[in-house]
């Protein structure tokens, strides 16, 4: 009896333990910055990298399985007894707490789907957008993740200084050597937004230009 207490006290801190690190874990992944703009900016979360994160919260996810595995298995009998007294108590009461849980897993899974789904955007858009040409002002998603305000205007044969002014105009400062993707994050842009700006200060320098 004691060594049942016993087990179960050191699993339940085990859980709490456990469940402490993965939603920690869980709010830096869910802040981390969509697609590859982690790792362009180095954006961390209490001293981790974006791979990290995802591997840290992965591993204790499968601890937590097997921890919750040892919790069912020592208190089955329990859960078992207090059930059926809870039925015979009041069935309705019983089955309302059943399915909230139920009902929180699938409000959960459509919030993972949404995030799942953002996060998938930008390969789509890159794989079908890749090609550019310095006729036509389109700026794609490889260039709005990799590419500098210098190489922006080298691209589009813009000054470099005259961008740099135009965006001032709009209220963000950069540098030639400041990463777009740098700017977004930054100055909290939507991505299509400031895509849709440069095209359009581009736009303005090359008829200014012409």
């Amino acid at each position: 009896m004691r060594a049942s207490a016993l087990l179960r006290g050191i699993v339940d801190l085990l859980l709490l333990v456990v469940f402490v690190a993965i939603a920690i874990t869980g709010i830096g992944l869910y802040l981390a910055p969509s697609g590859r703009i982690a790792e362009s900016i180095g954006w961390t979360f209490i001293g981790m990298d974006k791979d990290t994160l995802t591997n840290v919260h992965t591993y204790l996810g499968f601890v937590m399985i097997g921890l919750v595995a040892i919790h069912l298995v020592v208190g089955f009998k329990s859960m078992l007894v207090m059930l059926k007294s809870a039925f015979k108590i009041s069935r309705t009461k019983t089955i309302t707490v059943l399915i909230i849980p139920l009902l929180l897993l699938g409000v959960g899974y459509q919030a993972f789907s949404a995030y799942a789904g953002e996060e998938g955007t930008d390969t789509t858009y890159d794989s079908y957008y890749e090609e550019s040409t310095n006729s036509t002002i389109y700026i794609t998603g490889t260039m709005m993740k990799y590419y500098t305000i210098q190489e922006l205007a080298n691209e589009f044969n813009v000054s470099t200084d005259a961008l740099i002014e135009k965006l001032k105009e709009k209220g963000i400062e950069a540098t030639p050597d400041e990463k777009l993707v740098e700017i977004e994050y930054k100055y909290d842009l939507d991505r299509e937004e400031f895509k849709a700006m440069l095209e359009e200060v581009i736009g303005e320098l090359r008829g200014e230009s012409g």
